[in-house]
């Protein structure tokens, strides 16, 4: 090999090493500013289908008779235990958010992702009115099982920092909600 062709290759390998140390670390996407209150959670582990309880899954299927269950994560939350099943149900996407209440596992919560077209026009007004500038890029729809449905849009904000905005839903008026949803 000539030593030109070394040379080239040294001070090419260089100037790459050099690039990519020198570029400062990606700043980690952070969720928004906390809210006032935060829900205290660990970290969501997934869980085996068979080490989930059977009365969770029988809470499931009570719920959305014939879902397909592909998976399962566990964790806890204000010193709860959850766990989220998800699967298929009609063909869609869906989850599941289970807890026990009165000590007798329940659904709290059903959610799916939808897009902005989806979502009812009270809901993306609050949006808009809170925030004009906000082009979320996922947007979940979690049913609360009791008349209230929370939207939950995730995207960029003005400063490129990853955010959520949640919105309720309930008797017919839409709220930007000002603390993270509990469930």
């Amino acid at each position: 090999m000539s030593s030109k062709v070394i040379l080239v290759s040294c001070v090419l390998a260089g100037s790459l090493m050099t690039a990519a140390c020198s570029k400062e670390p990606a700043p980690a996407s952070e969720p928004a500013a906390a809210p006032a209150q935060k829900v205290d959670a660990t970290g969501k582990e997934t869980v085996d289908l068979s080490s989930v309880p059977p009365e969770v899954l029988a809470a499931v299927e009570a719920a959305r008779p014939g879902m397909q269950v592909a998976e399962a994560e566990h964790e806890q939350r204000n010193g709860n235990d959850y766990y989220d099943v998800e699967g298929t149900f009609n063909g869609a996407e869906i989850e599941l958010d289970l807890t026990k209440v009165d000590g007798v596992w329940k659904v709290v919560e059903i959610q799916r992702d939808i897009v902005a077209a989806d979502a009812p026009a009270k809901v993306m007004a609050a949006l808009t009115g809170a925030n004009a500038q906000f082009a979320p890029t996922r947007i979940i729809e979690s049913d609360q099982g009791n008349g209230v449905v929370i939207y939950e849009f995730f995207g960029p904000d003005a400063a490129g920092k990853e955010t959520k905005i949640e919105v309720k839903l309930e008797n017919d008026a839409a709220e930007v909600l000002q603390a993270e949803w509990k469930h």
